[in-house]
């Protein structure tokens, strides 16, 4: 671990700072008896879409799912399909 003046930083502060992203090491940075410390943040590995799904699902059953109504009419939410009846979009 890299250790430096807040002066000493200021004078060299990219490459100090290039030196901490290339090699990971932390840098202490000392101004008037306290300690500072710059890191390099790891990036996230992106996530499919199948261990997003995974992860939502491994969360079970959602806080509250007794209070929805069991009596909800679906026939009103979406539309039943008949070949025998015609659509009637009103264009003409």
């Amino acid at each position: 671990m890299t250790e430096v003046t807040l002066t000493a930083l200021r004078k060299d502060l990219f490459r100090l700072v290039d030196s901490v992203l290339e090699t990971g090491e932390p840098l202490v940075i000392r101004r008037g008896g306290r300690r500072l410390t710059l890191i390099a943040e790891t990036p996230a590995k992106p996530t499919t879409p199948e261990e997003r799904w995974d992860a939502y699902m491994a969360q079970g059953v959602r806080e509250g799912w007794e209070d929805c109504p069991d009596d909800i009419d679906t026939n009103k939410s979406h539309w039943t399909w008949d070949p025998d009846t015609k659509f009637d979009f009103g264009d003409k």
